[in-house]
């Protein structure tokens, strides 16, 4: 059965329904949402992540002041706020990433930005990561969603976030200047994963000789001392010429490796791929591939052009007229229910009416924390892998919690079902809803039913 319209723009397409918003539902307005949200301005920007950095930086200090000596009370204390200090920033930026998918009124451009987030997955990987991880989504992905694939890839190689993440800061050319020097070696991970998961993809017509060159190619790509940006280092570069995917490159150049990247991402298999990846995203598991054709072609004839790959996508019959066939992840489950809530950025968080415990806390106890990707592949598509017996008893358990805080915040369970679904409520779940002795009872029913749980 083709489900309604506005319930395909709102659960497929977008976050989530919600009150007093009508979700776009044509495609030119949809695809109009990029260009907004790619020049929207950043919650967390540079101003943003050097604030962060403060924080680590002062809490470094303290610590290695205090490293092997006896420590008073005083210092101790003061060294505990540093640490609180840090952790809470790391939080404020999660809730206000969380907060404004609850709150916006674009729907496909958020889930777009969120789409690339984890396609580009970059996981806190140490303490002193964090604040390039916060601003990451911010700086590398969003200003890129109407942009060309090949920008976003060249944003997100040269973030200081990747670059810490796997490893890339530390690499060095065997034969560099600063091989010399000092006893420094030859990193492959952020290679392998431009090679094997941002583009090309496993079982691709490239080797093990196209992971070496394109190492050797990315040595120089740093993050500066000082500030912690990026830069190149052309003393930490590889010398010589490297072929990589048939072509040479020369080594020892920032535009040389860039214009390598460029023609990674312009090649066919990486059109094939990402294709196939969004359209598994949006639609099913196993998407069609008559679909999956029509993402190809739009991607080779504007080279990689997101925008007309967007436009493509939300433009196809079979996207409107496919039933809802993806299981909802657990972030996502949160932010549709705190949407058809009408919960805003101020009802979220600590003390508030819809505590950690409910958000962060609760899709991070489902499985998936916002900066805790399992690994640089990001979170799992397929629905198998968030329907586990050990899965839904943890989601049933967030379902209870939340229908009593929706409970306790005055809200009807039947009001609350139509709010979430519209004309994609089934009649089976609003009886059932309907027939809850209590309102929490009803609001379990409604976030553990299977309407609410597909898009």
């Amino acid at each position: 059965m083709t489900p309604p319209r506005d319930a395909v723009a709102a659960l497929r397409f977008g976050l989530g329904f919600r009150p007093g918003q009508n979700p776009e539902a044509e495609p030119a307005a949809m695809v109009a949402q990029l260009a907004a949200l790619a020049g929207a301005r950043p919650l967390v920007g540079d101003a943003e992540t050097l604030a962060l950095r403060k924080e680590l930086m002062e809490f470094r200090r303290i610590r290695a002041a205090t490293r092997g000596k006896a420590v008073g009370d005083d210092m101790r204390a003061r060294l505990e706020e540093e640490r609180r200090e840090l952790r809470l920033a790391v939080e404020d930026a999660l809730l206000a990433s969380m907060g404004r998918a609850v709150a916006t009124p674009h729907g496909f451009a958020e889930r777009m930005a969120r789409f690339w987030r984890n396609h580009f997955a970059v996981a806190i990987k140490f303490r002193g990561h964090a604040p390039y991880v916060a601003g990451y989504e911010d700086q590398a992905i969003r200003p890129h969603v109407a942009g060309r694939f090949a920008d976003m890839l060249k944003a997100v190689v040269r973030h200081p976030a990747m670059l810490i993440y796997l490893d890339q800061y530390k690499s060095a050319g065997p034969n560099s200047r600063a091989a010399e020097r000092r006893e420094l070696g030859l990193n492959e991970n952020l290679a392998r994963e431009i090679l094997e998961l941002h583009t090309l993809g496993v079982g691709a017509a490239y080797g093990q000789a196209d992971v070496d060159a394109l190492a050797r190619l990315l040595t120089g790509f740093a993050v500066r001392t000082r500030g912690r940006s990026y830069e190149y280092r052309r003393a930490w570069a590889e010398p010589g010429r490297f072929e990589l995917l048939g072509r040479a490159w020369e080594g020892g150049s920032e535009a040389q490796t860039l214009a390598a990247l460029d023609a990674i991402a312009s090649h066919p298999a990486t059109a094939r791929r990402l294709s196939h990846k969004l359209a598994r995203h949006f639609l099913a598991d196993e998407p069609p591939e008559a679909l999956v054709k029509a993402l190809e072609a739009a991607w080779r004839d504007s080279d990689g052009d997101l925008t007309a790959v967007s436009r493509a996508l939300v433009s196809h019959p079979l996207a409107w007229s496919s039933p809802f066939a993806k299981v909802r992840q657990p972030q996502e489950a949160v932010i549709a229910a705190l949407r058809a809530a009408g919960a805003g950025p101020a009802d979220i968080g600590p003390g508030r009416a819809y505590g950690r415990g409910l958000t962060l806390g609760a899709a991070a106890q489902m499985g998936q924390g916002l900066f805790d990707m399992p690994g640089p592949d990001g979170w799992p598509e397929e629905g198998a892998a968030w329907i586990t017996p050990g899965a839904m008893a943890k989601r049933l358990d967030w379902a209870t919690r939340m229908g009593a805080a929706m409970a306790d915040a005055g809200l009807d369970p039947r009001d609350l079902a139509r709010a979430a679904l519209r004309g994609a409520l089934s009649e089976k779940t609003a009886w059932a809803i309907a027939a809850a002795s209590q309102k929490r009872e009803g609001f379990a029913l409604l976030l553990a039913s299977p309407d609410f749980n597909r898009r």
